[in-house]
Formats: structure tokens, C-alpha cells, sequence
């Protein structure tokens, strides 16, 4: 596990926020503090000013050049020009361990005597500014902004007290023993990572809880691995119960123990009436015994997020019985498995299409939400995610129509466009292909 660091810019009643790019790898389209990575460049150094003499250098180096990389602000010369009042370790943030990559993140807070110029550099910061206290968490409280745990945690603790010197708790809290975890990276929608039995390289299957105010509250695609995971899946309910459960298609990782999780509680499970023609057809015409099924579909209205009235809408391509959820206002979008962020999707046959999927992508770029929510991965700024997506599959399609124009088999357009995958992975690409031919209008 690296050690990252990260400046907490205070100035009176005011914090400096930035926000990342839609299009970084990393926490797309958050709200942030500048920093990063403590690299070995960052070994060597030694500090004697009593603001900053008491931490760990290589630490207070990494801040140094973080900021002078993404601010053009000198740290060093502003303790020296006696600019800076006081340096004080807020927290530690440790990154879960449903992450693939992890960090100790050491959260700075620097109170500085006057605001310095700032130079933010546009290939990672999309937005900068001082907010005020109460500004900073009216970005979060109002959905508006996309925050993590320690971020959150901050604009909680200084809209309370900007004198805050240290947050408890700062890091997610939960008993991993006994339940999963629960977060909200957007304000009242809840995240749930459980392991399924999906597809790698994800491990996960995200499950939501969406509904507020009174209005019926959904566990969308809860699918535990086994039943010690779904025995976490019924603790964590007991601190975050659910009035039913969404289905948004299904392949295996969006239901497995699903409906055993509606029976023991007593749900409704809702969903399609393909999802659940494909459910019974997939595991037995008793899978939903003794469960309500109520079909949802484009347009039904399911609940409220914020006050925003929350809308499913059809999403054909991947599974021709997909639902997604958005509010009124396009403040986040969720695609289910529409997107991945570390793999590209598969269109299985025969419920795939891959001009459905084509049309289905730019429907949801062009309705332009402010965030994309999928099913195995944080949420996302933007549409850039889905942009990247269906200029790959473009890419992809036109690959294919010049070597099947060469005179290549659909084994050698797999052995030439999918190099190096693994053995087991074949049979996926292959039906990628396959459906990338019936696009194209060839006979299969």
C-alpha cells in the first residue's frame, strides 16, 4: 500500500476545491483537494521550520511538488515568507479494500494568512475555486458533486467548526466481520460492493439503494458470491433497509440470492418482463416462487431521489431486458452493465444486439447526465466514459469489415484483434465479433 498526500487549502471561512477531469482514470469528475503519489523522487529531503519539522519529509516533499505540479504555488516559500499560519495532519484516509489499488492518503490542512494566486493545471483540475464553508458542502448535500468518504467527511467537519484540526471517524466506517460496506459517493445513493460471481477483471457487483423522503427506498442487483456474503448482504440491510429489489437484467451476477433476499424480508422484486421471461427460462420456472414480480419499464416511475422524481428507463444492447435509473434533472445516469470501467462489455448472444447497443450509448450521451453509475465500479463524471466506449466498439466494427474484406475467418479476426487474452476469455470475444458481423450485415 503507497502513501499519497493531500493538501486541505484553508483561508478564513473559505476551502480551495478543485474538481478532477471527467476523463482521469482515477476519481473522474470529483471533488477534490490537490495532491498525489509519494514517489521515491521525494526521499532525501529534510525540513527545520517548526510548521512542517514534525512530519515525515519525504511526505511534506510530495506536497511541495504536488502543488507546485498542479497549482504552481510554492509550499516551501510560503512557510519561509512566513505566509502560511499553521500545517496540521487532518486524517489518514486508507482506501478500502474492495478497491483494486490502495493508498494511505496523509490529508493536510494548510491555513494560509492571505490567498495565494493559483495557476490549476487543466490536464487533471476542471474546475478550481475558494468555496466557503458552506458552499463546499452544499456541492455534496445537493447532489450536485461527487465526493469520497474523506472529502465528504471534511466539508462535514468544517461547515460545523473551520477551526477542525483532526476528523474522526475519517476513513469509511463498518464492521467488515459482520456486514458490507455502504457508501455515498453521491448524496442518497447508496453503494454497496458485494462480491459476485461476475466476469473479471471485476470482482464486484455494485448494488444500489436509491429512494428518499419517504418515498419507497430499491436494492438494485444484489447478487452475493455465497451465502456467507448474503448473510452480510442481510446485516447490512438491517442498517440500511430496503422497501424491494430492481433486477436490471439477467445475467447471473445482477440476481444470484436475490430472490432469496426478497423472500426471507418479504420484497417485491421488480423488473422487466423480459428479465423475468430470461430468469425462469435461465434457472427453473420455480426461481421466483413465492416472490412478488412487478414489471417495470421505459418511463415507469420508481421513486425519488432528493425530491427528484427517479424514472427506469430500457436500455437494450447488452441484455434486450436491461433497465436503467435516472432523476428528472440528469444528475447521474445508472447504466447497469451498459459500461464498465475496466473492461469492455460483452453482447451476449442471443439477448444482445450490437446496433441496440450502438443506439442505446448515444441515446444516454445525448440526454448528457452529470454522472454515470454502473454496476461494477465507483461513479463517473460525465459521459466520457460512454464516449470512450462507443468510439472503441466503432474502432472495433471497422477492424472487423477490413479483415473480413481480406478474406479472414471469425478465428483469425479473433486471433489478430483479441492478442493475448486469456484462453477462457475466447468464446467472449468471439461473440463479440459474431455480433459485430450481424451489424454489418453478414451472414453468420
Amino acid at each position: 500500500m503507497r502513501d499519497a498526500v493531500t493538501a486541505v487549502l484553508v483561508h478564513g471561512e473559505e476551502v480551495f476545491v478543485i474538481k478532477r477531469q471527467d476523463y482521469l482514470r482515477a476519481f473522474p469528475g470529483y471533488y477534490a483537494f490537490p495532491g498525489g503519489k509519494v514517489d521515491e523522487e521525494d526521499a532525501g529531503y529534510r525540513y527545520s521550520h517548526p510548521h512542517i519539522a514534525g512530519f515525515k519529509p519525504e511526505r511534506i516533499r510530495a506536497l511541495i511538488r504536488e502543488l507546485d505540479e498542479e497549482l504552481g504555488f510554492d509550499l516551501e516559500q510560503a512557510i519561509v515568507q512566513d505566509q502560511v499560519e499553521q500545517v496540521a495532519l487532518m486524517g489518514i484516509a486508507v482506501t478500502p479494500p474492495f478497491e483494486r489499488v490502495r493508498f494511505h492518503a496523509h490529508y493536510y490542512k494548510i491555513v494560509l494568512k492571505s490567498k495565494p494566486v493559483f495557476r490549476p493545471h487543466s490536464d487533471e483540475i476542471a474546475w478550481s475555486d475558494w468555496l466557503h464553508r458552506d458552499a463546499f458542502l452544499e456541492r455534496y448535500e445537493s447532489g450536485q458533486g461527487m465526493m469520497v468518504v474523506p472529502i465528504m467527511r471534511t466539508a462535514r467537519a468544517f461547515a460545523e467548526d473551520m477551526a477542525t484540526r483532526t476528523i474522526e471517524p475519517f476513513n469509511l466506517d463498518y464492521d467488515e466481520q459482520r456486514e458490507l460496506a455502504y457508501l455515498e459517493m453521491i448524496r442518497g445513493l447508496g453503494y454497496i460492493p458485494t462480491p459476485s460471481n461476475t466476469l473479471p477483471p471485476a470482482e464486484y457487483t455494485y448494488a444500489l439503494i436509491v429512494g428518499d423522503g419517504g418515498a419507497p427506498r430499491y436494492l438494485v442487483d444484489p447478487a452475493p458470491e455465497s451465502d456467507a456474503v448474503l448473510q452480510l448482504m442481510f446485516n447490512t440491510l438491517e442498517r440500511y433497509p430496503v422497501d424491494g429489489i430492481l433486477i436490471t437484467h439477467h445475467h447471473r451476477d445482477h440476481h444470484e440470492r436475490a430472490p432469496e433476499i426478497a423472500q426471507q424480508l418479504g420484497l417485491p422484486l421488480l423488473c422487466s418482463r423480459k428479465t423475468e421471461q430470461h430468469l425462469l427460462r435461465c434457472n427453473g420456472a420455480d426461481y421466483l416462487q413465492g416472490v412478488e414480480v412487478i414489471h417495470v419499464q421505459e418511463g415507469t416511475h420508481l421513486t425519488q431521489w432528493l425530491g427528484r422524481d427517479v424514472h427506469c428507463y430500457e436500455l437494450p444492447g447488452h441484455d434486450d431486458g436491461m433497465i436503467g435509473l435516472a432523476p428528472v434533472d440528469m444528475s447521474w445516469f445508472f447504466v447497469a452493465d451498459l459500461v464498465q470501467p475496466m473492461a469492455t462489455v460483452v453482447i451476449p448472444e442471443p439477448e444482445g444486439n450490437m446496433q441496440d447497443y450502438f443506439n442505446t450509448l448515444q441515446r444516454i450521451i445525448d440526454l448528457q447526465p452529470r454522472a454515470i453509475v454502473s454496476s461494477h465500479g465507483i461513479p463517473i463524471g460525465g459521459t466520457h466514459l460512454l464516449e470512450k466506449t462507443l468510439q472503441h466498439r466503432q474502432e472495433r466494427e471497422a477492424q472487423i469489415r477490413t479483415l473480413i474484406d481480406e478474406g479472414d475467418d471469425l478465428d483469425q479476426i479473433v486471433q489478430k484483434l483479441y492478442r493475448g487474452i486469456p484462453s477462457k476469455l475466447i468464446p467472449l470475444a468471439e461473440q463479440n465479433v459474431r455480433q459485430h458481423l450481424r451489424k454489418l450485415g453478414y451472414a453468420i
